[in-house]
């Protein structure tokens, strides 16, 4: 089995997506985001990640599918 590998997958609109597990830092919950003005359509905007500023891009968007509905 030394060629097997493992992968974090996740539902998208009902696609099954997998990122290979090596290349996963961390997997965080939603946090509060700073819009950034004239940014691309894609950045959601920045957060601040235990005193690092990030990126926070929308796979949705990247990928043009639709918005998510808002919870009810």
């Amino acid at each position: 089995m030394a060629n097997s590998r493992q992968f974090c997958t996740f539902y998208l609109d009902n696609h099954l997506f997998g990122i290979e597990l090596s290349k996963v830092q961390e997997v965080i919950l939603q946090r509060e985001l700073t819009k950034v003005p004239l940014a691309p359509f894609v950045v959601r905007g920045l957060m601040n990640l235990r005193g690092q500023i990030v990126i926070a891009m929308d796979l949705r968007r990247q990928l043009e599918l639709p918005g998510r509905q808002p919870a009810r």
